[in-house]
């Protein structure tokens, strides 16, 4: 582990050091979570290639929704009981 230092608003500290005492941890310690908690957060484009990755739903580009919904709602058992 490697010390630093960083420069704080005092607001902020404030708050780290409240939060802190409140769930019983050093600032440091709060410091290291809540950066290693950020730099785990997958970037925009992580996001975007998953998102991208989803091709099985380019099958649907030519449905039209109206039509979709009206067909499943068409063979449901509930709206249609007596069929």
């Amino acid at each position: 582990m490697r010390r630093t230092q960083i420069y704080l608003q005092d607001t902020v500290y404030e708050q780290l050091k409240h939060k802190s005492k409140i769930i019983g941890v050093s600032i440091s310690e709060l410091i290291r979570r809540a950066v290693e908690k950020e730099l785990n957060k997958p970037s925009g484009n992580e996001a975007r290639a998953f998102f991208d990755a989803l091709s099985p739903l380019q099958s649907y580009t030519t449905t039209e929704p109206e039509q979709y919904v009206d067909d499943i709602r068409s063979r449901s058992r509930i709206l249609n009981p007596e069929e």
